[in-house]
């Protein structure tokens, strides 16, 4: 896999691809959901396995497409997270939706904050902390 490289941004820059992020991020949140289902579901059916159903028994051929299904799931999500990626942000929590740009101020990299939902990038954080050090994007010299 191609190394991706996470790139400076302006808030300009930034604020362009949210309403891609906010599409991708709801698609790779509602793979995550189908996904812990079809996990639940898995362990059900692997607990009957396990019990010594045979292969010739309705749950089995169920569990074989159930884990088809997740890996199915799990090579689109890598997919679409590797899309994501590759415009050069850091997808920090997908289930908040939270996601940092890297730019430049005082010849330091510090982070463009934005969570999912916001209508455009409003805070930045140093790179040593996260949400909880969040500040107007008015602050950045």
């Amino acid at each position: 896999m191609e190394r991706l490289r996470n790139k400076i941004f302006s808030a300009e820059e930034a604020n362009s691809l949210l309403p891609f992020l906010e599409l991708a991020l709801e698609s790779l949140a509602g793979i995550a959901r189908e996904a812990a289902g079809l996990r639940r579901d898995l362990d059900v059916l692997a607990a009957i396995a396990g019990s010594g159903a045979s292969e010739e028994n309705p749950d089995m051929r169920l569990l074989r497409e159930k884990e088809a299904a997740l890996q199915g799931l799990l090579e689109r999500f890598r997919s679409e997270l590797e899309e994501v990626s590759a415009h050069g942000c850091i997808v920090r929590d997908l289930e908040l939706g939270l996601v940092d740009f890297y730019t430049m101020s005082q010849g330091r990299v510090v982070c463009l904050c934005w969570r999912r939902g916001e209508s455009r990038i409003e805070h930045w954080h140093h790179l040593n902390e996260g949400f909880s050090g969040r500040r107007p994007l008015s602050e950045l010299i």
